[in-house]
């Protein structure tokens, strides 16, 4: 039995809302499970020692010249000859794609009514294949060589993929200030195509002792310091999600008008705090608290 599940979706979380799927399709056909998914995901890092993943293949899924798409991923999932082939999105040029495959049977997911992509995946996982109970496993084994936690260490993330849900600069920079006067050691996480946007934090406090900036690391890199931090904190995100997977110690700083709280799905031991709601200097005070 050959199975591929396509993913369209570009984030690291997004990614991990998809480990029920893959464990439950692996458990249920004895087999491993081929994957085409977007390069950010990090899926070829985070999903390198999951036993249900055969095969990962990245794939463009932009919507630039959309029948030359349409065309090369056809091709991609031919190449896999599945028996079974799950898009997990109602995109119509995906699901051309699709339609049109080699694979002998197509499942894809409905339209996307639920704003919340975690919960999304997690419904219609259950509803195409018509299981009552889900097993809701979303922890990753990364088994990669590291120390032992650090109670004074703290991955700090102040980064988003799409931005519209960062806390702001400005706020982290007192933030970090008040951190490293009780001497913790952070490592600051951002997107390196992202630099420019944090420019303030990064030339203040780049030649501190206990700053280490993570943005010029390669991933499998930062994945080993997420594993040695005892704390993560910082906006909802990708990072938020691994430490949630990994059962870190957690606070996530979020904006409901445009980001839900979706790590919550693989981990409900998570501390959240709403921007939008809550002043910066409470903030700032509700980080402390959370630390002590």
């Amino acid at each position: 039995m050959k199975i591929l599940v396509v993913s369209p979706y570009r984030g690291i979380g997004d990614l991990i809302f998809h480990l029920p799927l893959f464990r439950y399709l692996s458990k249920k056909f004895k087999t491993k499970i081929n994957l085409i998914t977007v390069h950010n995901t990090k899926a070829k890092y985070i999903l390198k020692k999951e036993k249900t993943i055969s095969k990962i293949i990245y794939g463009n899924f932009n919507r630039q010249q959309i029948l030359k798409k349409i065309v090369n991923l056809t091709s991609e999932i031919n190449k896999f000859k599945s028996d079974l082939a799950v898009l997990t999105a109602s995109s119509k040029r995906l699901r051309t794609s699709l339609l049109i495959s080699n694979a002998k049977k197509k499942i894809y997911f409905s339209k996307l009514n639920e704003g919340d992509l975690s919960k999304y995946i997690y419904k219609e996982t259950k509803k195409k294949f018509q299981i009552s109970k889900l097993e809701k496993n979303y922890e990753l084994n990364l088994n990669i060589r590291s120390n032992k936690n650090n109670k004074k260490n703290i991955f700090l993330n102040i980064d988003s993929f799409h931005n519209q849900n960062n806390w702001g600069q400005e706020n982290y920079l007192k933030l970090i200030s008040r951190l490293l006067k009780k001497k913790y050691k952070l490592f600051i996480n951002f997107s390196p195509k992202n630099k420019e946007k944090f420019n303030l934090v990064l030339n203040k406090f780049k030649n501190k002792s206990n700053t280490i900036f993570t943005y010029k690391k390669n991933f499998n890199k930062v994945l080993q310091i997420i594993q040695e931090c005892n704390y993560i904190i910082g906006n909802e995100s990708g990072p938020i999600c691994i430490g949630a997977a990994l059962r870190k110690k957690i606070l996530s700083i979020y904006n409901p008008l445009t980001t839900h709280k979706s790590s919550k799905i693989i981990y409900k031991k998570i501390k959240y705090i709403n921007s939008r709601n809550v002043s910066s200097k409470s903030i700032q005070k509700k980080i402390l608290k959370f630390l002590n």
